[in-house]
């Protein structure tokens, strides 16, 4: 970690234990076992004040001993930035097992950590943890490593590191969403290790049931399940398959009847950590569990964090095609965590600026220009631009609020946050709910919307260039490449719930930051939609 970060940094990099073994010609086991452990902390002592006398700004790599002596304490915390990798000791114990044994595989004769050659070391481990938490605790900067990449790890450390408004983007966005009872939309960079504090807040039943998939439980769960416990709660752990195939009814009723094994109560809350498939499924549960129990929903991707998991849309796919089963059902809080989106597949984070795009052509051209002038450090995310990130994601949250609380139930202008989804959802119903993420098939839908504008006389060339520019700059599809025909896609639009009197309504931007909805003759629709996927 230390080398990468150093390297992407352009910084140079200082490791106390290998300066240690370099300057006095032994390993650091050979100098525990000849001259003990007070000898060894002087001499990390001495390297650690060598280190940070350096003239640039440096990286500097230290074991986990260094926190011992006071000395080191007040020196780091004097001319530097600290920052701790936090690993539960069992982990630590398991990737020190690992190291040795592949050691023995390659011939060598592995070196035995002298701190951890007793009889019980992860006993020893959680020791040492006891002893030294409350010194790791005093950095600035505490970055949690497990189930995570070197790779994940270096980003957020940069992310800490660099972004000069990282201050202000601890500040919580907040929009209270005027529906129903009403809820808080909030938008708060780390707040996923505040969450036992805005249960509270909402005074729920100590028992909640979380609800995430295979690719998010070992990356949050743990420190969740942690968190909630030493606030008083009872969390209790639902995995779900990841990917769109769990939208199903299948685990619709695996889900109630995990909830009825557990006897969960009206007043208990359901919370659903993750993307949008578990958002959806799991907004429909708490719809009609018991006929509604309260709803948490913690998005941690960035289409579900824009778009999903504001406005009470629940449901799950039938064969025939997507969302066609659904409720209308808010929850009683969204916490969105853009620090969540460090973790996720590059293709996975890419597939959420369709919907954001889709958000600058319905309703705001100022929006649009902002992802104009920044789509290259927003597409590249090393480091990510936390400030402007979060900016972003409640100007969207703000932007889908003020329709749904004027149109709820998708009876009237709501209609328009459907902008790319006819073709869109018609895609990924054909080709199988995996092919295509959600948000790569809505930027083909948007590329063919602003192109049926077009040739209706509605939408310039020049504004379809702009949207189809900013789309590829982002890392998102604008040209068809696949094996579905062009008829299916075409009957598959047919089950749209934009259809009226076996008319779809197509959503068709007039100008960038505003759309209207109307009927299209199916000759163009059908010309329009053959040439765009190369066929005659």
């Amino acid at each position: 970690m230390g080398r990468l970060l150093a390297q992407r940094l352009g910084r140079p990099l200082f490791d106390v234990d290998a300066l240690i073994e370099q300057e006095y010609g032994e390993r650091i086991p050979a100098i525990f076992a000849r001259h003990g452990e007070d000898y060894f902390r002087t001499l990390e002592s001495q390297i650690l004040a060598q280190a940070a006398q350096h003239q640039d700004d440096a990286i500097i790599v230290t074991g986990g001993g260094i926190v011992v002596h006071a000395e080191n304490r007040a020196l780091m915390a004097r001319h530097g930035v600290r920052v701790f990798l936090q690993v539960e000791p069992h982990i630590s114990l398991a990737r020190l097992q690992a190291q040795l044994t592949a050691e023995r595989q390659q011939g060598h004769t592995p070196e035995i950590r002298p701190l951890l050659s007793g009889p019980d070391p992860l006993v020893r481990l959680q020791e040492m943890l006891s002893l030294r938490e409350l010194w790791y605790k005093e950095a600035e900067f505490i970055c949690p490593t497990q189930d995570k990449s070197i790779e994940q790890i270096v980003k957020e450390i940069i992310t800490m590191l660099t972004d000069p408004h990282q201050s202000e983007a601890g500040a919580p966005l907040v929009r209270h969403v005027h529906v129903d009872a009403g809820y808080d939309a909030i938008v708060d960079w780390g707040g996923l290790e505040r969450l036992p504090g805005y249960l509270q807040q909402l005074q729920l039943p100590s028992r909640v049931f979380i609800v995430t998939d295979s690719n998010i439980h070992d990356i949050y769960i743990p420190s969740i399940t942690k968190n909630l416990i030493a606030a008083g709660f009872e969390p209790h752990i639902y995995i779900l398959p990841a990917g769109e195939g769990s939208k199903s009814q299948q685990q619709l009723f695996a889900l109630y009847d995990w909830l009825l094994e557990l006897h969960a109560e009206r007043r208990e809350a359901l919370i659903a950590l993750g993307g949008g498939v578990v958002g959806d499924l799991v907004g429909f549960v708490a719809a009609t569990y018991l006929r509604g129990v309260p709803l948490i929903q913690i998005p941690t991707s960035l289409l579900a964090q824009v778009d999903s998991a504001i406005g009470g849309k629940t449901g799950i796919n039938h064969p025939r095609g997507k969302n066609l089963i659904g409720s209308f059902y808010h929850p009683r809080l969204v916490l969105a965590d853009p620090s969540t989106l460090l973790s996720l597949p590059e293709r996975s984070r890419t597939e959420g600026w369709a919907e954001i795009v889709k958000y600058g052509i319905i309703l705001d051209a100022e929006l649009f220009a902002l992802l104009e002038a920044n789509a290259g450090a927003l597409r590249a995310f090393s480091p990510p631009p936390v400030a402007l990130l979060c900016q972003i994601i409640a100007r969207c949250i703000d932007l889908k609020v003020v329709v749904i609380e004027e149109d709820e139930r998708e009876q009237g202008r709501r209609a328009i946050l459907n902008y790319g989804h006819t073709f869109g959802h018609a895609l990924e119903n054909v080709s199988g709910y995996g092919e295509w993420l959600h948000g790569e098939a809505v930027s083909i839908g948007m590329v063919v919307a602003a192109t049926l504008a077009q040739e209706s006389g509605l939408f310039a060339a020049s504004a379809v260039e702009r949207q189809n520019h900013l789309l590829a700059a982002l890392g998102l599809p604008i040209e068809y490449a696949g094996t579905v025909h062009a008829q299916d896609i075409l009957a598959a639009m047919q089950l749209d719930k934009k259809v009226v009197g076996k008319r779809v309504r197509w959503i068709l931007p007039r100008q960038i930051g505003e759309v209207i909805s109307m009927p299209l003759p199916d000759e163009l629709v059908e010309r329009v939609i053959l040439t765009f996927m190369g066929e005659k």
